[in-house]
C-alpha cells in the first residue's frame, strides 16, 4: 500500500442523525494525525484511546474493523469535513494508514446510500458506492458494479 492515495468524493450526503458523531471523529483524527511521531509510551495509551473513541462512535468499526485494543487507525478520516449536509475531502491525497475499502466501509455508517468514493490516480481509479450501513460495492469508472464486488451482508439501514 502506498503512503498516500488520491481521493475524490461524489454525492456524499451525511445521514443527519450521524452528523455530530462523524464531525467528532473527523476532528479527533485530524488532531491526532501526527500519531506516528509520538513517543512509544504515550503512543500506547493514545492508540487505545483513539480505538475506543472510534468503537464508541461507530458500530461498523466496532463489529467489523477492530478489536477492543487494536485498530486500524483511519487517520484519513481527519482529511474530510462536513459542509452543510455533504462530506468533502479537504486534500487531494490522504494518508494511507487504512486501505480505501475499510475506510469506505466505516464511512458507510455516516453517509446516505448513493455516495461514491474514488481512490487512486485518474487512469487507475478504484471506486466504491455506499448502498447502506456496512453495505458497499466496488464500482468501475462507469459507476457499474465490478465482478467480485466488495459488498457485505451488513445492515442496510
Amino acid at each position: 500500500m502506498p503512503d498516500r492515495y488520491r481521493c475524490r468524493v461524489e454525492q456524499a450526503s451525511v445521514r443527519p442523525e450521524r452528523r455530530e458523531a462523524l464531525e467528532g471523529l473527523i476532528v479527533k483524527l485530524f488532531e491526532r494525525r501526527h500519531h506516528s511521531l509520538i513517543a512509544s509510551r504515550e503512543k500506547d495509551w493514545l492508540t487505545v484511546e483513539l480505538i475506543q473513541a472510534l468503537r464508541e462512535a461507530s458500530q461498523v468499526y466496532r463489529d467489523e474493523l477492530s478489536t477492543p485494543i487494536s485498530g486500524p487507525l483511519p487517520f484519513a478520516l481527519g482529511y474530510f469535513r462536513v459542509r452543510g449536509d455533504v462530506l468533502e475531502c479537504t486534500s487531494d491525497e490522504l494518508p494511507a494508514t487504512v486501505a480505501p475499502e475499510p475506510l469506505v466501509r466505516l464511512l458507510s455508517e455516516f453517509l446516505q446510500p448513493g455516495a461514491h468514493l474514488w481512490f487512486g490516480p485518474p487512469d487507475e481509479e478504484a471506486g466504491w458506492k455506499v448502498r447502506g450501513v456496512n453495505d458497499i460495492v466496488q464500482v468501475s469508472g462507469a459507476g457499474e458494479p465490478q465482478l467480485g464486488d466488495a459488498s457485505s451482508a451488513g445492515d442496510s439501514s
